[in-house]
């Protein structure tokens, strides 16, 4: 889209064109009462993957290296409900089972979909081939436009919502800043947000002192389809199934690391990196024969103090950045989004942007967000500790949940991303 093709006025504009801020605005043109409704995607990137048929080309073209994305099982009928799935369904990675695990003691439990009567407990998807759809879809939607490369200048209250000033990144600079208004701004655009900071949105920060080191890793045999989730004294420790890559078996590792460990242990060759991970994983995906591309992200807990005011709200880790121990974050994602456009799709006579229809959402998603920071922090300190008391609560609890049934029923129906 083009500058001098900007509209005066939208209802919805979304600062953030990635996965959360995109699967918005599909959810917004899928769901009937909120189909109409004109919508600007702000990036400060052009997106990546342009293809409108993002299925099978984006699997040739998949990478030993693709970075990738955890979906449980309620996520997919989220996302069915949007119409986004049927594109994604070729490139997804079913999870038949999730094995977790202590390194070194006693105590585990399985999770088999059979037992839940499910075709599988989640699914992994490559980014690329998420954000590939995603834009596939935008392509074709009558009321949504993306601006980008482009980035929000500032954002300021008005009677009617937000007035908001956009640098388009024109090279002419004598170009006078872009304005536009809108009835909702939606803030998607990750954890590190300059216009949060502008409106003076604050956020809690908990830093774990920790980094996951993350890259997929090649297989000797098949994983079939089996997550594993494997706790070792320096942390967190998660191989996640992947779809073959010219017929060579793949998983997606996640190991959290502390952060003098993980700057030891990303410096360190392939092949000595792979004899210290097949050391805290061990053989149950038999040898672990390469390692692709690396890349390290600092941990922490950061919640906004904020999420909604009149005209504006925050959606995905600019709202709440979990640690990755439960694979969580984008999942939580979604159930905001779908909770968002349901509340929007009812907004009678007070306004998108009014305090009733933002309070509305938020309510409803206050108890399952709560939840699930409580349960990733109590899992990373739980897990990320080698005190005795705290080792004994982890092979209790894992006992418990595999040899209790009721339990097993509870961790696995919230494994799956369902109440």
């Amino acid at each position: 889209m083009q500058r001098e093709d900007l509209k005066q006025e939208y209802d919805i504009v979304i600062v953030g064109g990635g996965m959360v801020g995109t699967t918005l605005a599909c959810a917004l043109a899928a769901w009937g009462p909120t189909s109409a409704l004109s919508v600007l995607i702000v990036d400060a990137q052009m997106p990546a993957h342009k293809s409108n048929k993002a299925g099978s080309n984006e699997r040739e073209k998949a990478s030993f290296d693709s970075r990738s994305t955890a979906l449980s099982s309620s996520s997919k009928l989220i996302l069915e409900r949007f119409g986004l799935w049927p594109q994604l369904s070729a490139g997804v990675c079913p999870i038949k089972q999730i094995h977790v695990s202590d390194q070194g003691r006693f105590g585990a439990t399985k999770l088999d979909s059979a037992d839940f009567g499910v075709p599988a407990l989640g699914y992994v998807v490559e980014n690329a081939a998420f954000g590939a759809a995603l834009n596939s879809t935008l392509a074709r939607l009558a009321h949504c436009a993306m601006l980008a490369p482009a980035r929000v200048i500032s954002a300021t209250p008005s009677a009617t919502g937000m007035d908001i000033e956009l640098d388009s990144g024109q090279a002419d600079a004598s170009c006078e800043p872009s304005r536009v208004a809108a009835k909702l701004l939606v803030i998607a655009e990750g954890g590190g947000s300059s216009l949060c900071n502008q409106l003076g949105i604050t956020r809690s920060n908990e830093d774990y002192g920790q980094h996951a080191l993350i890259a997929n890793v090649g297989l000797s045999q098949s994983h079939k389809g089996v997550a594993f989730e494997r706790f070792t004294n320096s942390g967190p420790l998660a191989m996640l199934p992947l779809l073959p890559v010219e017929g060579e078996p793949r998983a997606s590792l996640v190991w959290t690391l502390d952060t003098d460990e993980s700057e030891y242990y990303a410096a360190l060759d392939d092949a000595e990196l792979l004899a210290r991970l097949q050391e805290k994983f061990g053989g149950r995906l038999g040898r672990l024969k390469r390692i692709g591309s690396r890349a390290l992200y600092p941990l922490s807990l950061r919640v906004a103090q904020e999420q909604i005011r009149p005209g504006l709200v925050l959606l995905g880790n600019v709202a709440h950045t979990l640690h990755p121990v439960a694979g969580q974050g984008m999942n939580l994602s979604l159930r905001d989004i779908e909770a968002l456009v349901e509340a929007l799709s009812d907004i009678q006579d007070v306004g998108l942007g009014s305090m009733a229809t933002l309070q509305r959402y938020l309510a409803a998603r206050e108890a399952d967000q709560s939840l699930m920071i409580s349960v990733t922090d109590g899992l990373t300190k739980l897990f990320s500790s080698d005190a005795q008391t705290k080792v004994w609560l982890r092979k209790a609890g894992l006992l418990s949940i595999d040899l209790i049934p009721a339990l097993k029923k509870t961790f696995g129906a919230r494994a799956m991303g369902f109440d």
